[in-house]
Protein backbone atom coordinates (compact mmCIF):
# COMPACT_ATOMS: atom_id res chain seq x y z
CA UNK A 1 0.00 0.00 0.00
CA UNK A 2 1.34 3.42 -0.91
CA UNK A 3 1.14 6.72 0.91
CA UNK A 4 -1.42 8.06 -1.56
CA UNK A 5 -3.90 5.34 -0.57
CA UNK A 6 -5.30 7.17 2.44
CA UNK A 7 -8.91 6.03 2.25
CA UNK A 8 -10.20 4.70 5.57
CA UNK A 9 -12.80 1.96 5.87
CA UNK A 10 -15.43 1.42 8.53
CA UNK A 11 -15.16 -2.38 8.38
CA UNK A 12 -12.62 -4.63 6.70
CA UNK A 13 -11.41 -8.22 6.46
CA UNK A 14 -7.77 -9.22 6.95
CA UNK A 15 -6.89 -12.51 5.25
CA UNK A 16 -3.74 -14.11 6.68
CA UNK A 17 -2.57 -16.83 4.29
CA UNK A 18 0.97 -17.23 5.59
CA UNK A 19 0.58 -17.67 9.36
CA UNK A 20 3.91 -16.74 10.91
CA UNK A 21 3.70 -15.04 14.28
CA UNK A 22 6.69 -12.82 13.71
CA UNK A 23 4.90 -11.21 10.76
CA UNK A 24 1.86 -10.14 12.78
CA UNK A 25 3.21 -6.79 14.08
CA UNK A 26 4.09 -5.54 10.61
CA UNK A 27 0.86 -6.85 9.08
CA UNK A 28 -1.37 -5.20 11.67
CA UNK A 29 0.66 -1.99 11.62
CA UNK A 30 0.04 -1.85 7.89
CA UNK A 31 -3.70 -2.47 8.16
CA UNK A 32 -5.08 -0.90 11.35
CA UNK A 33 -4.51 2.76 10.35
CA UNK A 34 -6.95 2.21 7.47
CA UNK A 35 -9.82 0.69 9.50
CA UNK A 36 -12.04 2.74 11.78
CA UNK A 37 -14.59 0.39 13.35
CA UNK A 38 -14.25 -3.39 12.80
CA UNK A 39 -11.40 -5.54 11.55
CA UNK A 40 -12.21 -9.23 11.09
CA UNK A 41 -9.30 -11.64 10.71
CA UNK A 42 -9.37 -15.02 9.01
CA UNK A 43 -6.30 -17.27 9.16
CA UNK A 44 -6.68 -19.26 5.97
CA UNK A 45 -4.98 -22.40 4.62
CA UNK A 46 -1.43 -23.64 5.14
CA UNK A 47 1.17 -23.62 2.36
CA UNK A 48 -1.20 -22.05 -0.17
CA UNK A 49 -1.91 -18.72 -1.72
CA UNK A 50 -5.55 -17.72 -1.41
CA UNK A 51 -5.78 -17.12 -5.15
CA UNK A 52 -5.12 -20.74 -6.14
CA UNK A 53 -5.90 -22.65 -2.95
CA UNK A 54 -7.55 -26.02 -2.85
CA UNK A 55 -8.71 -25.86 0.74
CA UNK A 56 -10.42 -29.26 0.69
CA UNK A 57 -7.03 -30.86 0.37
CA UNK A 58 -5.70 -29.24 3.51
CA UNK A 59 -8.74 -29.15 5.75
CA UNK A 60 -8.28 -30.84 9.08
CA UNK A 61 -9.77 -29.47 12.29
CA UNK A 62 -6.73 -30.03 14.50
CA UNK A 63 -4.44 -28.72 11.79
CA UNK A 64 -6.54 -25.58 11.53
CA UNK A 65 -6.36 -25.11 15.30
CA UNK A 66 -2.58 -25.52 15.31
CA UNK A 67 -2.40 -22.99 12.51
CA UNK A 68 -4.67 -20.40 14.14
CA UNK A 69 -3.70 -20.66 17.79
CA UNK A 70 -0.17 -19.17 17.62
CA UNK A 71 -1.66 -16.17 15.85
CA UNK A 72 -4.08 -15.27 18.64
CA UNK A 73 -1.69 -13.99 21.30
CA UNK A 74 0.46 -12.27 18.65
CA UNK A 75 -2.60 -10.45 17.32
CA UNK A 76 -4.04 -9.33 20.64
CA UNK A 77 -0.65 -8.41 22.06
CA UNK A 78 -0.14 -6.14 19.06
CA UNK A 79 -3.53 -4.42 19.46
CA UNK A 80 -3.34 -4.03 23.27
CA UNK A 81 -4.00 -0.31 23.27
CA UNK A 82 -6.16 -0.23 20.14
CA UNK A 83 -9.65 1.07 20.89
CA UNK A 84 -10.56 1.42 17.26
CA UNK A 85 -10.94 -0.69 15.31
CA UNK A 86 -12.36 -3.63 17.23
CA UNK A 87 -10.30 -6.68 16.17
CA UNK A 88 -11.93 -10.13 16.02
CA UNK A 89 -10.40 -13.43 14.84
CA UNK A 90 -13.08 -15.53 13.12
CA UNK A 91 -12.92 -19.29 13.71
CA UNK A 92 -15.56 -20.46 11.23
CA UNK A 93 -13.02 -22.42 9.18
CA UNK A 94 -12.31 -24.69 12.18
CA UNK A 95 -15.72 -26.30 11.65
CA UNK A 96 -15.96 -26.38 7.88
CA UNK A 97 -13.77 -25.55 4.95
CA UNK A 98 -14.31 -22.16 3.35
CA UNK A 99 -15.01 -22.66 -0.34
CA UNK A 100 -17.14 -21.15 -3.06
CA UNK A 101 -19.95 -23.61 -2.33
CA UNK A 102 -19.65 -22.94 1.40
CA UNK A 103 -18.60 -19.29 1.77
CA UNK A 104 -18.01 -17.63 5.12
CA UNK A 105 -20.69 -15.08 5.99
CA UNK A 106 -18.90 -12.16 7.61
CA UNK A 107 -20.54 -10.55 10.65
CA UNK A 108 -21.14 -7.27 8.84
CA UNK A 109 -20.57 -5.61 5.50
CA UNK A 110 -16.86 -5.18 4.72
CA UNK A 111 -15.68 -2.39 2.48
CA UNK A 112 -12.18 -3.80 2.00
CA UNK A 113 -10.10 -6.97 2.09
CA UNK A 114 -6.45 -6.83 3.09
CA UNK A 115 -4.40 -9.91 2.17
CA UNK A 116 -0.86 -10.81 3.19
CA UNK A 117 0.00 -12.38 -0.15
CA UNK A 118 1.27 -11.25 -3.51
CA UNK A 119 -1.34 -9.81 -5.88
CA UNK A 120 -2.67 -12.29 -8.42
CA UNK A 121 -5.36 -12.15 -11.10
CA UNK A 122 -7.72 -14.52 -9.30
CA UNK A 123 -7.46 -13.06 -5.80
CA UNK A 124 -10.34 -10.59 -6.16
CA UNK A 125 -12.70 -13.29 -7.48
CA UNK A 126 -11.54 -15.68 -4.75
CA UNK A 127 -12.54 -13.17 -2.06
CA UNK A 128 -15.83 -12.40 -3.76
CA UNK A 129 -16.72 -16.11 -3.99
CA UNK A 130 -15.49 -17.23 -0.57
CA UNK A 131 -16.73 -14.42 1.68
CA UNK A 132 -20.29 -13.12 1.85
CA UNK A 133 -21.00 -9.64 3.19
CA UNK A 134 -18.36 -7.92 1.06
CA UNK A 135 -19.42 -4.55 -0.26
CA UNK A 136 -20.41 -4.71 -3.92
CA UNK A 137 -17.45 -2.47 -4.72
CA UNK A 138 -15.08 -3.70 -2.04
CA UNK A 139 -11.45 -2.69 -2.34
CA UNK A 140 -8.72 -5.35 -2.35
CA UNK A 141 -5.34 -4.42 -0.96
CA UNK A 142 -2.31 -6.64 -0.64
CA UNK A 143 0.29 -6.03 2.04
CA UNK A 144 3.74 -5.50 0.61
CA UNK A 145 5.81 -7.73 2.84
CA UNK A 146 8.41 -10.41 2.19
CA UNK A 147 7.24 -13.95 2.80
CA UNK A 148 8.76 -15.87 5.69
CA UNK A 149 10.85 -18.97 5.30
CA UNK A 150 9.02 -22.21 4.70
CA UNK A 151 10.27 -23.77 7.92
CA UNK A 152 8.63 -20.94 9.88
CA UNK A 153 5.13 -21.71 8.68
CA UNK A 154 4.04 -23.69 11.72
CA UNK A 155 5.34 -21.99 14.82
CA UNK A 156 4.88 -23.50 18.22
CA UNK A 157 3.69 -21.15 20.92
CA UNK A 158 5.40 -21.61 24.23
CA UNK A 159 4.37 -25.04 25.41
CA UNK A 160 3.74 -25.95 29.00
CA UNK A 161 2.71 -29.06 30.79
CA UNK A 162 -0.90 -27.95 31.03
CA UNK A 163 -1.21 -26.80 27.41
CA UNK A 164 -4.08 -28.94 26.20
CA UNK A 165 -3.42 -28.03 22.56
CA UNK A 166 -0.08 -29.85 22.80
CA UNK A 167 -1.55 -32.96 24.45
CA UNK A 168 -2.37 -35.98 22.39
CA UNK A 169 -5.54 -37.12 24.04
CA UNK A 170 -8.15 -39.59 22.89
CA UNK A 171 -10.75 -37.38 24.59
CA UNK A 172 -11.53 -34.18 22.71
CA UNK A 173 -11.95 -31.13 24.92
CA UNK A 174 -15.52 -30.47 23.90
CA UNK A 175 -16.90 -28.83 27.04
CA UNK A 176 -14.78 -26.28 28.88
CA UNK A 177 -15.38 -23.86 31.72
CA UNK A 178 -13.85 -20.47 32.50
CA UNK A 179 -14.65 -17.41 34.58
CA UNK A 180 -14.08 -13.70 34.83
CA UNK A 181 -15.70 -10.31 35.32
CA UNK A 182 -15.77 -9.48 31.59
CA UNK A 183 -16.46 -5.79 32.21
CA UNK A 184 -16.17 -3.67 29.06
CA UNK A 185 -15.04 -6.57 26.89
CA UNK A 186 -11.45 -5.79 25.91
CA UNK A 187 -8.69 -7.54 23.99
CA UNK A 188 -7.57 -9.59 27.00
CA UNK A 189 -11.10 -10.96 27.29
CA UNK A 190 -11.20 -11.58 23.56
CA UNK A 191 -8.01 -13.63 23.67
CA UNK A 192 -9.32 -15.74 26.57
CA UNK A 193 -12.69 -16.33 24.90
CA UNK A 194 -11.23 -16.93 21.43
CA UNK A 195 -8.73 -19.49 22.67
CA UNK A 196 -11.50 -21.16 24.70
CA UNK A 197 -13.73 -21.29 21.63
CA UNK A 198 -10.84 -22.74 19.64
CA UNK A 199 -10.07 -25.41 22.24
CA UNK A 200 -13.63 -26.59 22.88
CA UNK A 201 -15.72 -27.93 20.02
CA UNK A 202 -19.11 -28.17 21.67
CA UNK A 203 -19.78 -25.85 24.63
CA UNK A 204 -18.10 -23.37 26.92
CA UNK A 205 -19.51 -22.50 30.33
CA UNK A 206 -18.65 -19.00 31.53
CA UNK A 207 -19.03 -17.88 35.15
CA UNK A 208 -19.38 -14.10 35.26
CA UNK A 209 -18.47 -12.60 38.64
CA UNK A 210 -21.07 -10.56 40.46
CA UNK A 211 -22.25 -9.56 43.93
CA UNK A 212 -19.69 -9.96 46.68
CA UNK A 213 -16.94 -10.82 44.17
CA UNK A 214 -16.97 -7.32 42.66
CA UNK A 215 -17.71 -5.23 45.77
CA UNK A 216 -14.09 -4.29 46.42
CA UNK A 217 -12.97 -3.91 42.84
CA UNK A 218 -11.67 -0.45 42.03
CA UNK A 219 -14.58 1.58 40.64
CA UNK A 220 -16.76 -1.48 41.10
CA UNK A 221 -19.86 0.73 41.07
CA UNK A 222 -19.40 1.43 37.36
CA UNK A 223 -18.91 -2.20 36.36
CA UNK A 224 -21.53 -3.02 33.74
CA UNK A 225 -24.65 -4.92 34.91
CA UNK A 226 -24.07 -8.67 34.96
CA UNK A 227 -26.82 -9.26 32.38
CA UNK A 228 -25.01 -6.99 29.93
CA UNK A 229 -21.65 -8.65 30.59
CA UNK A 230 -23.10 -12.11 30.02
CA UNK A 231 -24.80 -10.93 26.84
CA UNK A 232 -21.52 -9.46 25.56
CA UNK A 233 -19.69 -12.75 26.20
CA UNK A 234 -22.34 -14.82 24.42
CA UNK A 235 -22.54 -12.41 21.48
CA UNK A 236 -18.77 -12.36 21.05
CA UNK A 237 -18.40 -16.14 21.00
CA UNK A 238 -21.31 -16.45 18.58
CA UNK A 239 -19.62 -13.89 16.33
CA UNK A 240 -16.28 -15.74 16.15
CA UNK A 241 -17.52 -19.36 16.17
CA UNK A 242 -21.31 -19.73 15.83
CA UNK A 243 -21.23 -23.52 16.24
CA UNK A 244 -20.20 -23.24 19.92
CA UNK A 245 -22.91 -23.20 22.59
CA UNK A 246 -22.24 -20.68 25.36
CA UNK A 247 -23.75 -21.01 28.80
CA UNK A 248 -23.22 -17.96 31.03
CA UNK A 249 -24.27 -17.59 34.63
CA UNK A 250 -23.51 -15.08 37.41
CA UNK A 251 -21.27 -16.35 40.19
CA UNK A 252 -20.60 -15.08 43.70
CA UNK A 253 -17.88 -17.58 44.63
CA UNK A 254 -14.60 -18.40 42.84
CA UNK A 255 -15.65 -21.85 41.61
CA UNK A 256 -19.21 -21.31 40.40
CA UNK A 257 -20.51 -23.99 38.00
CA UNK A 258 -17.04 -25.50 37.47
CA UNK A 259 -17.31 -27.34 40.79
CA UNK A 260 -20.76 -28.82 40.19
CA UNK A 261 -21.29 -29.48 36.47
CA UNK A 262 -20.49 -33.15 35.73
CA UNK A 263 -20.17 -33.00 31.93
CA UNK A 264 -17.17 -30.64 31.76
CA UNK A 265 -13.82 -31.99 30.58
CA UNK A 266 -11.43 -29.04 30.88
CA UNK A 267 -10.98 -25.75 32.69
CA UNK A 268 -9.48 -22.68 31.04
CA UNK A 269 -7.64 -20.10 33.15
CA UNK A 270 -5.20 -17.23 32.71
CA UNK A 271 -1.69 -17.27 34.13
CA UNK A 272 -2.80 -15.26 37.18
CA UNK A 273 -5.72 -17.55 38.05
CA UNK A 274 -4.03 -20.97 37.87
CA UNK A 275 -4.40 -21.45 41.62
CA UNK A 276 -8.15 -21.17 41.21
CA UNK A 277 -8.10 -24.28 39.02
CA UNK A 278 -6.63 -26.29 41.89
CA UNK A 279 -9.47 -25.13 44.15
CA UNK A 280 -12.01 -26.13 41.49
CA UNK A 281 -10.59 -29.65 41.27
CA UNK A 282 -10.53 -29.91 45.04
CA UNK A 283 -14.23 -29.09 45.22
CA UNK A 284 -14.99 -31.42 42.32
CA UNK A 285 -13.27 -34.23 44.22
CA UNK A 286 -15.43 -33.46 47.25
CA UNK A 287 -18.47 -33.58 44.97
CA UNK A 288 -17.26 -36.92 43.53
CA UNK A 289 -16.79 -35.43 40.05
CA UNK A 290 -13.95 -35.99 37.59
CA UNK A 291 -10.81 -33.85 37.74
CA UNK A 292 -10.52 -31.27 34.98
CA UNK A 293 -7.37 -30.87 32.88
CA UNK A 294 -6.21 -27.25 33.04
CA UNK A 295 -5.45 -25.08 30.03
CA UNK A 296 -3.62 -21.79 30.64
CA UNK A 297 -4.08 -18.81 28.34
CA UNK A 298 -1.32 -16.20 28.18
CA UNK A 299 -2.33 -12.73 29.30
CA UNK A 300 -2.36 -9.66 27.09
CA UNK A 301 0.15 -7.21 28.61
CA UNK A 302 -1.00 -3.93 30.09
CA UNK A 303 -0.57 -0.60 28.36
CA UNK A 304 2.67 1.20 29.13
CA UNK A 305 0.73 3.95 30.94
CA UNK A 306 -1.08 1.47 33.18
CA UNK A 307 -1.51 2.98 36.67
CA UNK A 308 -2.75 -0.05 38.56
CA UNK A 309 0.45 -2.02 38.77
CA UNK A 310 -1.15 -4.74 36.65
CA UNK A 311 0.99 -6.64 34.19
CA UNK A 312 -2.07 -7.55 32.15
CA UNK A 313 -4.64 -5.53 30.26
CA UNK A 314 -7.36 -4.70 32.77
CA UNK A 315 -10.95 -3.48 32.79
CA UNK A 316 -9.92 -1.19 35.66
CA UNK A 317 -7.96 0.96 33.22
CA UNK A 318 -11.05 1.27 31.00
CA UNK A 319 -13.19 2.28 33.96
CA UNK A 320 -10.51 4.75 35.05
CA UNK A 321 -10.78 6.53 31.69
CA UNK A 322 -14.27 7.64 32.74
CA UNK A 323 -12.93 9.56 35.74
CA UNK A 324 -13.18 13.33 35.45
CA UNK A 325 -15.35 13.13 32.34
CA UNK A 326 -18.99 14.17 32.11
CA UNK A 327 -21.04 11.02 32.73
CA UNK A 328 -24.41 12.77 32.37
CA UNK A 329 -25.54 16.29 31.55
CA UNK A 330 -25.38 18.93 34.32
CA UNK A 331 -28.49 19.55 36.40
CA UNK A 332 -28.43 23.23 35.43
CA UNK A 333 -26.66 25.04 32.63
CA UNK A 334 -24.40 27.98 33.38
CA UNK A 335 -26.23 31.30 33.75
CA UNK A 336 -24.79 34.74 33.05
CA UNK A 337 -23.90 36.71 36.18
CA UNK A 338 -24.54 33.75 38.47
CA UNK A 339 -22.10 31.43 40.25
CA UNK A 340 -21.61 27.89 38.94
CA UNK A 341 -21.99 25.46 41.83
CA UNK A 342 -20.36 22.04 42.07
CA UNK A 343 -21.85 19.78 44.72
CA UNK A 344 -18.99 17.55 45.91
CA UNK A 345 -19.76 14.49 48.02
CA UNK A 346 -18.46 11.04 48.91
CA UNK A 347 -18.27 8.53 51.75
CA UNK A 348 -15.83 8.42 54.64
CA UNK A 349 -12.27 7.79 53.50
CA UNK A 350 -13.09 8.69 49.90
CA UNK A 351 -10.70 11.65 49.74
CA UNK A 352 -13.53 14.15 49.18
CA UNK A 353 -11.88 16.92 51.19
CA UNK A 354 -8.52 16.47 49.46
CA UNK A 355 -10.30 16.81 46.11
CA UNK A 356 -11.96 20.01 47.34
CA UNK A 357 -8.55 21.44 48.25
CA UNK A 358 -7.20 20.59 44.81
CA UNK A 359 -10.14 22.28 43.08
CA UNK A 360 -9.66 25.31 45.32
CA UNK A 361 -6.04 25.63 44.19
CA UNK A 362 -7.23 25.62 40.57
CA UNK A 363 -9.35 28.69 41.25
CA UNK A 364 -12.65 27.65 42.81
CA UNK A 365 -14.00 28.74 46.18
CA UNK A 366 -14.99 26.02 48.65
CA UNK A 367 -17.89 26.05 51.08
CA UNK A 368 -17.29 23.38 53.75
CA UNK A 369 -20.77 22.29 54.82
CA UNK A 370 -19.41 20.06 57.57
CA UNK A 371 -18.02 23.14 59.31
CA UNK A 372 -21.25 25.04 58.72
CA UNK A 373 -23.01 22.31 60.67
CA UNK A 374 -21.44 23.72 63.85
CA UNK A 375 -22.60 27.24 63.00
CA UNK A 376 -26.18 26.05 62.56
CA UNK A 377 -26.34 25.30 66.29
CA UNK A 378 -25.18 28.76 67.40
CA UNK A 379 -26.98 30.23 70.36
CA UNK A 380 -30.24 32.07 69.63
CA UNK A 381 -30.44 31.11 65.96
CA UNK A 382 -33.72 29.70 64.62
CA UNK A 383 -32.21 26.21 64.43
CA UNK A 384 -30.94 26.50 68.01
CA UNK A 385 -34.41 27.34 69.32
CA UNK A 386 -36.08 24.57 67.28
CA UNK A 387 -33.61 21.96 68.58
CA UNK A 388 -34.41 22.92 72.18
CA UNK A 389 -38.16 22.93 71.52
CA UNK A 390 -37.93 19.47 69.93
CA UNK A 391 -35.46 17.70 72.19
CA UNK A 392 -35.82 19.48 75.52
CA UNK A 393 -33.84 21.88 77.72
CA UNK A 394 -31.49 19.13 78.86
CA UNK A 395 -29.56 19.48 75.59
CA UNK A 396 -28.44 22.97 76.72
CA UNK A 397 -24.90 23.27 78.14
CA UNK A 398 -25.40 25.29 81.37
CA UNK A 399 -21.98 26.99 81.17
CA UNK A 400 -22.43 28.83 77.85
CA UNK A 401 -26.01 27.94 76.70
CA UNK A 402 -24.64 26.09 73.66
CA UNK A 403 -26.16 22.84 72.44
CA UNK A 404 -24.45 19.90 74.12
CA UNK A 405 -24.00 17.76 71.04
CA UNK A 406 -23.01 14.71 73.05
CA UNK A 407 -26.34 14.70 74.90
CA UNK A 408 -28.19 15.48 71.68
CA UNK A 409 -26.40 12.60 69.97
CA UNK A 410 -27.51 10.18 72.66
CA UNK A 411 -31.12 11.18 71.95
CA UNK A 412 -31.02 10.75 68.17
CA UNK A 413 -28.37 8.23 67.11
CA UNK A 414 -30.31 5.14 68.17
CA UNK A 415 -33.62 6.32 66.68
CA UNK A 416 -34.11 6.97 62.98
CA UNK A 417 -37.28 8.93 63.74
CA UNK A 418 -35.51 11.23 66.18
CA UNK A 419 -32.60 11.64 63.77
CA UNK A 420 -35.06 12.64 61.06
CA UNK A 421 -36.49 15.32 63.35
CA UNK A 422 -32.99 16.71 63.87
CA UNK A 423 -31.97 16.70 60.21
CA UNK A 424 -35.27 18.39 59.27
CA UNK A 425 -34.15 21.28 61.48
CA UNK A 426 -30.42 21.39 60.80
CA UNK A 427 -30.08 20.58 57.10
CA UNK A 428 -32.17 23.56 55.85
CA UNK A 429 -30.25 25.81 58.23
CA UNK A 430 -26.91 24.60 56.86
CA UNK A 431 -28.09 25.11 53.27
CA UNK A 432 -29.12 28.69 54.08
CA UNK A 433 -25.67 29.35 55.55
CA UNK A 434 -24.03 27.74 52.51
CA UNK A 435 -26.00 29.93 50.12
CA UNK A 436 -24.91 33.00 52.06
CA UNK A 437 -21.26 31.91 51.70
CA UNK A 438 -21.77 31.23 48.00
CA UNK A 439 -23.12 34.74 47.48
CA UNK A 440 -20.20 36.23 49.43
CA UNK A 441 -17.65 34.33 47.31
CA UNK A 442 -19.43 35.35 44.12
CA UNK A 443 -19.34 39.01 45.14
CA UNK A 444 -15.61 38.57 45.72
CA UNK A 445 -15.21 37.47 42.10
CA UNK A 446 -15.35 33.68 42.42
CA UNK A 447 -17.40 32.22 39.57
CA UNK A 448 -17.02 28.49 40.36
CA UNK A 449 -17.90 27.45 43.90
CA UNK A 450 -17.68 23.97 45.43
CA UNK A 451 -20.28 22.89 47.95
CA UNK A 452 -18.30 20.29 49.92
CA UNK A 453 -20.95 18.22 51.66
CA UNK A 454 -20.96 14.65 52.93
CA UNK A 455 -24.77 14.64 53.05
CA UNK A 456 -25.36 16.48 49.77
CA UNK A 457 -27.61 13.74 48.40
CA UNK A 458 -29.32 12.76 51.65
CA UNK A 459 -30.16 16.42 52.44
CA UNK A 460 -31.38 17.03 48.88
CA UNK A 461 -29.07 20.03 48.51
CA UNK A 462 -28.74 19.06 44.87
CA UNK A 463 -31.43 21.69 44.14
CA UNK A 464 -28.75 24.30 44.80
CA UNK A 465 -26.02 22.97 42.48
CA UNK A 466 -25.27 22.85 38.76
CA UNK A 467 -23.30 19.59 38.87
CA UNK A 468 -22.64 16.75 41.28
CA UNK A 469 -19.09 15.47 41.62
CA UNK A 470 -18.67 12.26 43.60
CA UNK A 471 -15.48 10.93 45.22
CA UNK A 472 -15.32 7.14 45.25
CA UNK A 473 -13.08 4.52 46.86
CA UNK A 474 -13.49 0.74 47.29
CA UNK A 475 -15.01 -0.05 50.73
CA UNK A 476 -11.99 -2.12 51.74
CA UNK A 477 -9.64 0.80 51.10
CA UNK A 478 -12.00 3.25 52.84
CA UNK A 479 -11.97 1.07 55.95
CA UNK A 480 -8.16 0.85 55.92
CA UNK A 481 -7.80 4.62 55.61
CA UNK A 482 -10.27 5.55 58.34
CA UNK A 483 -8.86 2.97 60.77
CA UNK A 484 -5.40 4.45 60.21
CA UNK A 485 -6.55 8.07 60.33
CA UNK A 486 -9.02 8.01 63.22
CA UNK A 487 -7.62 5.07 65.21
CA UNK A 488 -10.99 3.30 65.22
CA UNK A 489 -11.67 -0.41 65.13
CA UNK A 490 -12.46 -2.08 61.83
CA UNK A 491 -15.92 -3.00 63.16
CA UNK A 492 -16.71 0.62 64.06
CA UNK A 493 -15.66 1.88 60.63
CA UNK A 494 -17.72 -0.81 58.94
CA UNK A 495 -20.77 0.31 60.93
CA UNK A 496 -20.23 3.91 59.85
CA UNK A 497 -19.75 2.85 56.26
CA UNK A 498 -22.91 0.72 56.32
CA UNK A 499 -24.89 3.68 57.66
CA UNK A 500 -23.95 5.77 54.61
CA UNK A 501 -25.01 5.60 51.01
CA UNK A 502 -23.04 2.98 49.08
CA UNK A 503 -20.92 3.83 46.05
CA UNK A 504 -23.52 2.10 43.87
CA UNK A 505 -26.34 4.23 45.32
CA UNK A 506 -24.43 7.48 44.78
CA UNK A 507 -23.34 6.73 41.22
CA UNK A 508 -26.63 7.53 39.42
CA UNK A 509 -26.37 11.09 40.76
CA UNK A 510 -22.83 11.68 39.51
CA UNK A 511 -22.21 14.13 36.71
CA UNK A 512 -18.50 13.60 37.32
CA UNK A 513 -16.82 10.70 39.16
CA UNK A 514 -13.39 10.95 40.80
CA UNK A 515 -11.31 8.35 42.64
CA UNK A 516 -8.37 8.85 45.02
CA UNK A 517 -7.33 5.19 45.08
CA UNK A 518 -3.98 5.77 43.36
CA UNK A 519 -1.02 8.08 44.04
CA UNK A 520 -1.68 11.75 44.76
CA UNK A 521 -0.19 12.74 41.42
CA UNK A 522 -2.84 10.66 39.66
CA UNK A 523 -5.63 12.25 41.70
CA UNK A 524 -4.22 15.64 40.72
CA UNK A 525 -4.32 14.73 37.02
CA UNK A 526 -7.93 13.56 37.39
CA UNK A 527 -8.97 16.82 39.06
CA UNK A 528 -7.12 18.96 36.50
CA UNK A 529 -8.76 17.00 33.67
CA UNK A 530 -12.21 17.43 35.24
CA UNK A 531 -11.51 21.15 35.78
CA UNK A 532 -10.51 21.78 32.18
CA UNK A 533 -13.60 19.99 30.89
CA UNK A 534 -15.72 22.03 33.31
CA UNK A 535 -14.29 25.30 32.00
CA UNK A 536 -15.07 24.18 28.46
CA UNK A 537 -18.68 23.40 29.42
CA UNK A 538 -19.12 26.80 31.03
CA UNK A 539 -17.58 28.55 28.02
CA UNK A 540 -19.84 26.60 25.66
CA UNK A 541 -22.90 27.59 27.69
CA UNK A 542 -21.81 31.24 27.56
CA UNK A 543 -21.27 31.17 23.79
CA UNK A 544 -24.69 29.65 23.17
CA UNK A 545 -26.54 32.42 25.04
Amino acid sequence: MTEKNIRRFQTALLLITNPIRSRIPSILSAVIPYVERNLYIVVQNLHTQASNASPERFFDREQQKRCIRPMLHAIYKQVTSTKNPSVDVLLHNVDSVIKSTNPLRLPSLCEAVFADCSPSPGLYDYCRNHFHQLDQNFELRTIDEKDGKEDQLIENSSTRENDLFSHKSTTPYNRGVLGGTFDRLHNGHKLLLTESALLCDEKIVVGVTDGIMIQNKVLGEIIEPVAKRMSNVSSFVYLIRPSIHVHCEPIEDPCGPSATMPDLNCIIVTEETQQGAAQVNKERAENKLSQLPVHVVSMVPADEDNLDGDIKLSSTSLRREMLGTLLRQPLKASEPNRPYIIGLTGGIGSGKSSIARRIEKLGAAVVDCDKLGHEAYKVDTDAYRKVIETFGNDVINPTDRSIDRKILGQKVFQSPDEMKKLTNIVWPAILNLAQERIEQFFQQGKRIIVLDAAVLLEAKWTVAVNEIWIASIPPKEAIRRVVERDHLSVEEVKRRLDAQMSNETRLPYANVLLCTYWAESITQKQVEHAWQLLLQRIDNDASSV
